[in-house]
């Protein structure tokens, strides 16, 4: 298909099917690239043709300049080679099967073989079991040396939109093709097949039976064309619609006239998500039917097939609104296109987005470079997959504009809103690289998606912890903080920062009722600067440092916003990580920790070692937990002892043994036994690659000055916890990964990690360095510019930076900042096989909230420490103002009450730097409005500090900061007048001093 015809159809199919995936088509043509195991099943050649925000910290260093030529502009718009890196058909390296050789016991990235496109409103796959989360399996189950039975059958094709299995699938149909009408369960009805007759592209899959059956799917976004063909001893087709794993209800209704059918699915389980619906059209007359369930969807529709036309058609399309939207659907993404059209348009889809980025190989054979393609492009398709659009375009009867519209599923009833939403994703995962790869990568998408998230906060009251798609109470942390903040410091402008940034503060000042909102424990952490262990059973430690991280995005953003109460106080408040930092420790806490801490700051994880997992972490240790402060990186090294003292803790991390032992769980989880894998396979300890929290850890060894030994294991952990998914003989093996994928998050590290820098602090506009994966990279922005990255020579022994060119200028900083490369940039390594001195210079170090070499000290409240005697215009419920409980609180119900803070005898006067107030439970009416903070030294005179007039507190028990100007002097008593007229309530009086 030519490259203008291409166009056309993009042109002709409407936004609709590639607005999620960024758009479609143009390109130079290119003959598809076999991959190994396609066989007899091998697919037709396909055809398809920022402002940076300031960064906090980090100073620039100069070394000696290196003799490596310059091979591309300052701007990388003039890449060299022989192809010039012209658009080529990447699409084709996808291989979708990675990952699904997984189970709920062990796995190598826990995926199913998603046909979709980028960011797509559906799924597509094969299903081999009867089962809502573990739908596709390579074997009956999954251990960490062996497997049970291969699976050699499919018994259904369905339409899915799970976003993990943990979450579970909903909103799905299953479709499948039958030779005999007496095997229509899912427990007779499979079909065996050699997977050497198996293709598995994001854009295109095939399959033919043993009974000689060949089903073929490609897909749009709302949409997707199945391609039946049937044997030559079979004069009749039949395809069985059903619903999935037997779970759920629905309808369907046989249209002969129209050769089509359409229905209703409801098997949304515990989720509040709306009904799908379905509507599809064959192009070959139905000739038969049959309902097998009264009043259900499964049903069969059958067609004649003879000699002369063994091919039937399936275009079928789904709608979250109605079956006539289903319908539009179709027409809008699909229409009268052939198979082939659709096809091309899917593979265009995808390499718009795979084009992104282009390798060239080394000194190694061919056949080990491919392999490297298949694992990057499969790494960028699953990066490109999540989260997944929820909204249609709706057209108006009579004028045929379109709108886009959603049903939200943040609302009872899940009622149809206008707008659009974007569903399926677990923040905690994605925070670390997926969302600042969109950033960089895809912008413009990326500030749309997160506009759908905006959405929910605007719909429900909250962004989710864990989309899928409502509120689901998994993981810890408001982690959509730090991503609002970091995409926003890196130019991204198209959505709506000031909604996002009122979803950022309830998240961090509210405490929250429902468990799957904002963050737990909120009532008590905001005035201890942790969670308390004796609030939280578990996790307290994860809840804890995860908040700091996202407070600083917090703090970031609200530098950028121009609101310098709330950056003092976020600030601050990023810094809290130092509370549950222990270094006195004995016998096996003998070391540098984070720890959990109960309320009276009594540390009670002494029965336990900093290797049992659970506990105070999630899905983790205390090894997991040991870096997680990457906002302050000076500050973590200098509460070590300093750099070398953070290199050393790091080195005994990378070299600590693992053990199979349960910790706080109820037996070896699966997440323990990949991390021993892990540990065995790459050689790097405790560093648990496996699962999320370790991921920054090899960069934060450029905080400790020392990132050649963070090279040392980056390569190790790229070669041997990354594969293609294809065995030895060149089939698919589900394969690819160790641990839980993550919608995209370990694929997304490994893009990164290749790129050759990370951004190691998400919430900074800054990328710490590491080393390229590939001899050459080009990373082609959406502002039409180009990232040249070259480091001749590179691999598996020089695999240490030696000297580094950034637009031709010699750098030794190990970090860049998101400015320098988002206007296009060239990075010249040189690598060699022994480590240097590059990066290791005083200020070569990323930034940091810390300066310095001391410790950072956060602020601590006055009133709790017994310091401070205070006293009120009404006693009654005095201590509950400053009891760090905002369930309880203090209320007057006279006119102008004041609250008194004086110091006790012999103590020191303190200076404050910023109060907080805290609305209660009660109504709004009730709140302060309007008060005058003074202070005195005698008693007698008293000076204004601070005077606010006419606040508001928008929720109940929300945190509110008011900083003081600098230079306030220390005063030995303090108080606050309020102007109330009736009565008021505060449920907490913080002052915080140094």
């Amino acid at each position: 298909m030519s490259t203008r015809r291409l166009r056309q159809l993009a042109l002709a199919m409407g936004l609709a099917s590639l607005a999620a995936c960024g758009g479609g088509g143009g390109g130079s043509n290119g003959s598809f690239l076999p991959l190994p195991g396609t066989g007899a099943g091998t697919a037709p050649s396909s055809t398809t043709g920022g402002t940076a925000g300031d960064a906090s910290g980090g100073s620039a260093g100069t070394t000696a300049t290196t003799t490596t030529a310059s091979t591309t502009g300052s701007d990388g718009s003039n890449p060299s080679g022989p192809a010039a890196f012209a658009r080529q058909p990447l699409a084709n390296y996808v291989n979708i099967m990675r990952g699904a050789n997984s189970s709920g016991d062990f796995t190598r990235g826990n995926t199913f073989p998603a046909i979709a496109v980028p960011f797509g409103f559906n799924f597509w796959t094969p299903i081999n079991r009867n089962d809502n989360n573990w739908f596709y399996q390579f074997h009956t189950s999954t251990g960490e040396t062996s497997d049970g039975a291969l699976i050699k059958t499919i018994h259904a094709f369905a339409t899915v939109h799970e976003p993990s299995p943990w979450i579970g699938n909903r909103q799905s149909l299953a479709i499948m093709p039958i030779g005999d009408l007496g095997r229509l369960n899912p427990e007779n009805r499979g079909q065996t097949y050699s997977r050497a007759k198996e293709v598995a592209h994001a854009h295109y899959y095939s399959v033919i039976f043993d009974n000689g059956i060949r089903t073929e799917i490609t897909p749009t976004d709302h949409a997707a064309y199945f391609r039946f063909t049937a044997p030559a001893a079979m004069p009749t087709s039949t395809v069985l619609f059903d619903r999935f794993a037997g779970e759920g209800s629905g309808n369907l209704s046989v249209d002969t006239a129209a050769n089509a059918v359409s229905g209703t699915v409801d098997n949304n389980g515990d989720k509040n998500a709306p009904l799908m619906y379905f509507y599809a059209k064959f192009d070959a007359p139905i000739t038969a039917s049959k309902n097998i369930d009264t009043d259900s969807i499964k049903t069969w529709v059958q067609f004649a097939t003879p000699d002369s036309a063994k091919v039937v058609g399936m275009k079928i399309a789904t709608s979250f609104i109605s079956v006539d939207q289903a319908k539009d659907n179709l027409a809008q993404e699909i229409g009268d296109r052939s198979f082939d059209d659709v096809r091309q348009l899917a593979a265009a889809a995808w390499d718009d987005k795979l084009n992104t980025v282009q390798v060239e190989g080394g000194t190694e054979d061919a056949k080990a470079f491919e392999q490297k393609k298949i694992t990057l492009y499969s790494n960028m398709y699953r990066t490109f997959l999540y989260p997944n659009s929820a909204w249609e375009n709706v057209r108006d009867a009579a004028t045929g504009k379109g709108s886009p519209t959603y049903m939200s599923p943040y609302l009872p009833g899940t009622p149809k809103r206008q707008g659009k939403i974007w569903v399926n994703n677990g923040f905690w995962d994605t925070y670390r690289t997926t969302w600042p790869l969109y950033t960089l990568l895809v912008p413009t998408q990326a500030g749309e998606m997160l506009d759908g998230f905006v959405n929910a906060y605007k719909d429900g009251g909250w962004v989710p912890r864990w989309s899928g798609p409502d509120y689901r109470d998994s993981m810890v942390a408001t982690s959509s903080d730090v991503i609002f903040a970091d995409a926003y410091l890196k130019g991204v402008r198209n959505f709506d920062a000031d909604a996002a940034y009122a979803s950022m503060l309830r998240n961090a000042s509210v405490n929250s009722t429902d468990g799957a909102k904002g963050r737990k424990g909120m009532n008590k952490s905001v005035f201890y600067g942790y969670v308390p262990s004796d609030t939280m059973s578990r996790e307290s430690v994860a809840w804890s440092l995860e908040a700091d991280l996202n407070d600083f995005g917090i703090a970031q953003m609200a530098k950028a916003l121009n609101k310098p109460d709330d950056q003092a106080y976020y600030m601050d408040r990023a810094l809290h990580y130092t509370r549950l930092f222990s270094d006195q420790g004995t016998g096996t806490w003998a070391g540098k920790w984070f720890r959990e801490k109960d309320s009276s700051g009594k540390w009670t994880d002494d029965e336990n070692a900093p290797d049992d997992w659970g506990y105070g972490y999630t899905e983790g240790n205390a090894w997991s937990y040991q870096f997680l402060a990457p906002q302050d990186g000076q500050g973590l090294a200098n509460l070590h002892g300093g750099r070398p003292q953070l290199k050393a803790s790091l080195d005994t991390f990378f070299s600590a043994p693992t053990y199979l032992q349960a910790g706080s769980y109820w037996t070896v989880i699966h997440e323990i036994k990949e991390a021993h894998v892990v540990s065995q396979l790459a050689g790097v300890g405790q560093y648990q690659h496996s699962n999320q929290p370790v991921h920054h850890s090899i960069y934060m060894y450029n905080y400790a000055g020392a990132p050649s030994q963070g090279q040392k294991y980056l390569r190790d952990v790229m070669s041997k916890l990354y594969t293609s998914g294809f065995d030895a003989n060149g089939l698919s093996d589900g394969s690819g990964y160790i641990g839980d994928e993550d919608n995209g998050e370990q694929s997304a590290w490994y893009v990164f990690s290749a790129m050759g820098f990370y951004p190691v602090s998400m919430g900074r506009p800054e990328y710490a360095i590491g080393a390229p994966y590939f001899p050459k990279m080009v990373v082609s922005l959406e502002n039409g510019k180009r990232i040249v990255i070259t480091a001749p020579g590179v691999s598996d022994t020089n695999r240490y930076v030696q000297s580094l060119r950034l637009n031709g200028q010699t750098i030794t900083r190990s970090y860049l900042l998101h400015k320098e490369i988002a206007d296009g940039a060239t990075l010249e390594f040189v690598m060699g096989a022994q480590p240097s001195s590059w990066g290791t210079g005083e200020n070569d170090v990323p930034g940091s909230i810390t300066q310095g070499n001391a410790k950072p000290s956060p602020l601590k409240s006055l009133l709790p420490t017994g310091t401070y005697t205070v006293s009120s215009s009404a006693n009654g419920q005095l201590a509950n103002v400053y009891d760090r409980n905002s369930d309880t609180a203090w209320q007057s119900t006279s006119a102008n009450a004041w609250i008194e803070a004086d110091a006790a005898a012999g103590q020191p006067a303190c200076v404050p730097k910023i109060y907080t107030l805290t609305s209660g439970t009660q109504d709004a009416g009730q709140d302060p409005r309007s008060w005058k903070l003074k202070a005195s030294k005698d008693g007698v005179t008293w000076v204004t500090l601070d005077e606010r007039s006419n606040e508001s507190f928008t929720w109940r028990q929300q945190t509110r900061p008011f900083a003081l100007k600098a230079g306030t002097e220390s005063y030995s008593k303090y108080r606050i007048e309020f102007a109330n007229t009736g009565t008021m309530t505060v449920a907490e009086l913080e002052l915080l001093v140094q």
